[in-house]
């Protein structure tokens, strides 16, 4: 790998580990300034390949595919949750613990950062990492910078999630789809239709 590679990751890194580590009260500002910080490095190290991935000349229809896989993936992520809840309620019970996040800030800042950071995550993560060094280890580094949260189910989701929007740029050649997945996605599951369990499977996991 490249020396500007490695280091955008390490900064990723810092900032993941900023962003989970620290104080539960300012994760929403530690949030919206790694995101900042690592699309920012991603554009001003790779500005011309990040501009050719931006510069298909389809975005409408790229966008529209983008909304479609937002549908598609949230679809997936509540189909589950809700084997999770019933097969293994241990790891159900990290996604209600990753909601109370929501209450560290004030609702209406929620969208707003979400809108920054969904496709900064994806300007890095897909634009830079993936297309210099492959779809692996894009997936890999991005699936290990959420260990720092120390629950197993955001590294799936994030693994899920980033198989998805890696899979979505393979597809299309472009960042449009991803960009516009990822943050449509985001606003879904955490601020419009948050995802829990049918109330039958909590009724049947409290049985004895």
């Amino acid at each position: 790998m490249t020396t500007r590679l490695i280091v955008g990751i390490g900064f990723a890194a810092a900032c993941w580990a900023a962003m989970f580590l620290l104080d539960r009260r300012r994760f929403w500002t530690r949030a919206l300034a790694g995101g900042t910080v690592i699309g920012a490095y991603a554009v001003a190290v790779d500005h011309r390949g990040i501009g050719r991935l931006l510069a298909h000349g389809r975005w409408p229809a790229e966008a529209a595919a983008g909304v479609g896989a937002a549908a598609v993936l949230y679809g997936v992520f509540w189909i589950g949750d809700q084997l999770l809840a019933l097969l293994l309620p241990g790891l159900a019970r990290q996604v209600g613990d990753l909601y109370l996040v929501r209450g560290e800030t004030r609702p209406r800042r929620i969208p707003l950062v979400l809108l920054v950071v969904g496709p900064a995550e994806e300007l890095f993560w897909r634009g830079f990492v993936q297309h210099r060094a492959g779809v692996a280890v894009a997936l890999a580094c991005y699936g290990a910078v959420h260990l720092w949260e120390r629950k197993p189910v955001l590294v799936l989701a994030a693994l899920a999630g980033g198989a998805f929007w890696g899979g979505l740029l393979g597809l299309t050649g472009s960042l449009v789809a991803p960009i516009a997945c990822h943050a449509l996605w985001d606003l879904a599951v955490i601020v419009w239709w948050p995802i829990h369990p049918l109330p039958a499977i909590v009724r049947r996991r409290s049985q004895p």
